[in-house]
């Protein structure tokens, strides 16, 4: 039979030795998070990027095509800038209401996806539940 002092030293090597290993663990998962988080910057971004384009190059168009449809030079870029101060308008005035909820959702929802992986839908057993901002 081992000597008590002898079964303590084991117990507490076991316990640096996990202590060391969920050191590790912690170290490579805010590792891993932080690479996805980074990737999805990037990705979103360029994306973003030539949606902006593309959303540019349509206005100019449309404000072009308005130009030559009323028969000066200035009217279609008016209107189009009034369309979208219309919609700035309205975004700025539900933004309290829908819209910081909605985005404070959407990023909880991807930083912890892989953990609550399979919680979001319909068919999900118990488990926790995400937390949503009403």
């Amino acid at each position: 039979m081992k000597e008590p002092e002898e079964e303590d030293q084991g117990i507490i090597d076991k316990i640096k030795e996990y202590v060391k290993v969920r050191k590790e663990l912690t170290i490579l998962n805010v590792a891993d998070k932080t690479s996805q988080i980074f990737a999805n910057l990037i990705t979103d971004s360029i994306v973003i990027l030539f949606i902006t384009v593309a959303f540019l190059f349509g206005s100019i168009g449309l404000s072009l095509y308005l130009c030559e449809a009323m028969g000066n030079s200035y009217s279609g870029f008016l209107i189009v800038a009034g369309f979208y101060l219309l919609i700035g308008l309205i975004i700025y005035a539900i933004k309290d209401k829908y819209l910081d909820k909605l985005i404070i959702n959407g990023v909880i929802k991807k930083f912890f996806k892989d953990r609550n992986e399979g919680i979001y839908d319909s068919t999900a057993g118990p488990g926790p539940k995400p937390v949503v901002i009403e």
